[in-house]
């Protein structure tokens, strides 16, 4: 069954990415004018199995939108340092014919999207069978090369050692950008608020949205070795539009992430602890803030951390009044030893650091090796220091 008998035509992308508002008008949805072949400069006729596509090539195709709406509303250059300005960055994605990532696999559906003004275009490339796959990377080489740091959703762990591989295997030149993989802040951030982390979660959650019509990510490749086979479209078009959706979901993650880097946390509940400490260690010292705000409303994992913080910056006084606050609420064996510590070489009171390593070891919590060994070493240190 084709894309249009399921109702799903190339065009219902638009209307079903609900936070993003098609361009229209002014502009050329396919990208550039004219069909030419990318490699000979012979003209091309147009293909009616794929009509809002242009066909560069006997097997390559290219389309371009645009979308109104900047995806990117704040510009957090420590969150990508490579990239001076929103036009640098590309966010992209990969439709491949096998999801092991093995050498058999080949990406037959590359999509991209980059800012201009106050739009987002997105540009796809299409391999329509095995024989173009060659023209098929010279022109996504092409496309990244216009660009100086590369956004995507688990794309460190796939779809560039994927890009890699073929290209190596087709003896292309080319290497991986500067990478900023999503997934793992996206894991930072959310995973211990809903569990799990994949895009769908973080449309749902986080975007404020949920696909109306799409196809499950195990399907697709069937779904373009069938058309491969018989020549005939299929279900490709709700492919390529489940290939826009996941590129424009990147590309607000992207500014929901950077908002958060910049402050702005009134649209959607993040681990407060994994922010402060992030935004610390970029230099950001509002992470302070971030920590005591979570701690102080129960989070005595944003407490640890901030004592931490304290601790690496020598402000012992602010640390130690965490650390005995979290002995008083909670059995914190990492506040016991740590303020054992600070008693024994810090102030000098052996007996207070000899009653916290004990108090801890009265606990009988489950220990691994490591930490029995420590509170036994410490409790035996400090009854010497102590003369007994």
């Amino acid at each position: 069954m084709t894309g249009d008998e399921a109702g799903v035509g190339p065009s219902r992308t638009r209307r079903r990415i609900d936070f993003l508002r098609p361009v229209t008008g002014g502009r050329d949805s396919a990208g550039g004018a004219g069909l030419t072949a990318a490699s000979s400069g012979l003209p091309l006729e147009a293909d009616p199995r794929f009509p809002d596509w242009k066909r560069e090539g006997e097997y390559l195709y290219r389309r371009r939108q645009y979308f109104s709406g900047r995806a990117v509303e704040t510009w957090p250059g420590r969150f990508s340092p490579e990239a001076q300005e929103p036009k640098d960055l590309v966010f992209y994605d990969t439709e491949t014919t096998g999801l092991s990532g093995g050498a058999g696999t080949v990406i037959f559906l590359f999509g991209a999207a980059w800012c201009e003004g106050p739009d987002l275009a997105v540009e796809q490339l299409f391999l329509s069978d095995f024989p173009g796959e060659p023209e098929f990377l010279l022109a996504v080489r092409d496309l990244l090369g216009r660009h100086r740091a590369f956004v995507s959703f688990n794309g460190k762990t796939f779809d560039s050692h994927v890009l890699l591989a073929r290209f190596r295997m087709n003896r292309i030149p080319w290497e991986p950008g500067p990478q900023i993989d999503l997934l793992h802040h996206a894991r930072r951030l959310w995973r211990s608020i809903l569990g799990t982390c994949s895009l769908r979660a973080m449309e749902s959650h986080v975007l404020g949205f949920t696909r109306e019509l799409d196809v499950a990510g195990e399907d697709i490749p069937l779904v373009w070795l069938e058309s491969a086979r018989t020549g005939r479209p299929g279900s490709l078009p709700v492919v390529f539009d489940h290939n826009v959706m996941d590129i424009v979901s990147v590309a607000r993650l992207y500014g929901v992430i950077g908002g958060l880097l910049e402050g702005d946390r009134s649209s959607t509940r993040v681990d407060e602890r994994a922010l402060g400490t992030w935004l610390i260690r970029t230099g950001d010292e509002s992470g302070t803030t971030v920590l005591e705000q979570a701690y102080r409303s129960g989070d005595t994992q944003a407490g640890i951390a901030l004592a931490l913080h304290h601790k690496r910056r020598h402000e012992w006084a602010l640390a130690a009044a965490i650390w005995e606050e979290l002995l008083e609420g909670s059995r914190s064996l990492m506040a016991a030893i740590e303020l054992a510590k600070h008693h024994e070489h810090r102030t000098h009171r052996y007996e207070t650091a000899l009653d916290l390593v004990e108090r801890a070891a009265s606990w009988n919590l489950p220990l691994d090796t490591r930490a029995r060994q420590e509170i036994r070493r410490r409790r035996e240190r400090l009854k010497r220091k102590l003369g007994s």
